[in-house]
């Protein structure tokens, strides 16, 4: 069994009763997701699910011998709807294949506030919907065409905890979301029926390029100004170089899509005038390549934000699972603690923001163990976070104003000196 399909194990086996948060306000104000895990069979051992696009390779008769010890190419024997997790691993093809999670590239769409954005596919809670669950089950479906209601391909392992989604730094609240975890039971994915208002591109990336990157983290920056976020719009552009930048870490993936949506334009004519004359016009059709040429030096996706924080928060129960002796917030202040020793929290380019912050989470997560735990005060969200950002913003303020007094107080005795000399 090899490191991830061991981690995976433990991923899954960790899993506990999610914390649920009810809403602020009515019932629409809910989204979901579906975090999908497949087992992708070996190549070497089962070539006929190698989706590899690249022309394979013909080998000279003295080369198809095979060594008697090398291990033998075999059809997959698969279990259909394996009774329990055990029986699902214990299957040659789950043992010795490579976890994979799928990801959607989102489509470019004004009115979609995370348009272009690498996703996990999801949305928001229709009044037709009757939980949560429900919802992230709808919503793949309509936008990948992946239906995990069919209890012979997919299996639902359990949830994440609940988060609040909050903008403007924390100051305006969207919405609940609630992540849920499923894996596919078969070797085969289902073929992918993309929505194209809504999903530019599918990719499914391999469990180990999370792990590897969560133990030793090797971070691209995605940089913010704060000015934008903390100051009001006529001050933004004066405080822009005083306060610097925010950079949110993100993890690089290769851009290996399994479908990419294109536009095709065909040209018609159209009748135009009294004249009797011809008019091109250009229309735009939509069109999905399922077969698209693998482009290595094409840019990478950049997984960032709350989806990175997600997969971070499932990945971290391969640790175990988390101890239900204590409470939320004690959980929550290690956790954070953690996040911030790995370099994992946002980097500030200004040193007295980013000792401000720090220092603030640090004296955050202590106080947290101490007192009782409230869902305004919880250290381990992206409000609270975002509300410590706030806080160090105005330390920050305050020790500049106070070292400019300090210095013009040092030297307003030199100066007063020299202006009489003078």
């Amino acid at each position: 069994m090899s490191r991830e399909i061991a981690a995976l194990h433990t991923i899954i086996d960790s899993l506990g009763p999610p914390r649920k948060i009810k809403s602020r306000g009515p019932k629409y104000r809910r989204a979901s997701v579906a975090i999908i895990i497949r087992i992708r069979p070996d190549h070497d051992r089962y070539p006929q699910y190698n989706t590899s696009r690249h022309p394979p390779t013909i080998h000279s008769p003295k080369q198809t011998y095979q060594h008697p010890h090398q291990p033998q190419l075999r059809p997959v024997q698969a279990i259909e709807n394996p009774k329990s997790l055990d029986e699902f691993f214990d299957q040659d093809w789950v043992r010795t294949g490579v976890p994979e999670v799928l990801f959607i590239e989102r489509a470019t769409r004004n009115t979609d506030r995370w348009s272009g954005h690498v996703a996990l596919p999801g949305g928001k809670r229709e009044e037709a919907d009757e939980y949560d669950q429900q919802t992230a089950e709808r919503e793949t479906l309509e936008e990948i065409g992946l239906d995990l209601q069919d209890l012979t391909r997919f299996r639902c392992l359990g949830a994440l905890d609940d988060r609040e989604l909050w903008t403007s730094f924390g100051r305006v609240f969207l919405m609940v979301l609630s992540p849920f975890v499923y894996i596919q039971l078969s070797p085969s994915t289902p073929p992918l029926k993309p929505q194209p208002d809504e999903v530019a591109s599918v990719h499914w990336q391999p469990l180990s390029l999370f792990l590897d990157r969560l133990e030793t983290p090797q971070w691209t920056p995605m940089t913010i100004t704060l000015s934008s976020k903390l100051t009001p719009r006529l001050s933004r552009t004066f405080l822009r170089g005083l306060f610097g930048t925010m950079s949110m870490h993100s993890i690089e993936m290769p851009y290996k899509p399994e479908f990419v949506l294109r536009t095709q334009q065909d040209r018609m004519s159209e009748q135009g005038g009294r004249s009797g004359s011809l008019s091109p016009t250009t229309l735009a059709a939509t069109i999905v390549d399922h077969e698209p040429e693998w482009d290595p030096d094409h840019r990478p996706l950049k997984l960032w934000g709350l989806t990175l924080q997600m997969m971070a928060d499932l990945l971290e129960l391969k640790d175990g699972p988390i101890q239900l002796d204590i409470r939320q917030k004690v959980w929550d202040s290690k956790r954070m603690r953690r996040r911030l020793d790995a370099g994992f929290l946002p980097g500030f380019s200004q040193a007295d923001m980013h000792f401000w912050v720090r220092a603030l989470l640090k004296f955050h997560s202590w106080v947290g163990t101490e007192k009782k735990t409230t869902q305004m005060n919880r250290v381990g969200s992206w409000e609270s976070y975002y509300r410590i950002v706030r806080q160090a913003f105005l330390f920050a303020i305050l020790g500049r104003v106070a070292a400019f007094a300090y210095l013009v107080k040092l030297l307003k005795a030199p100066l007063m000196r020299l202006l009489h000399a003078v």
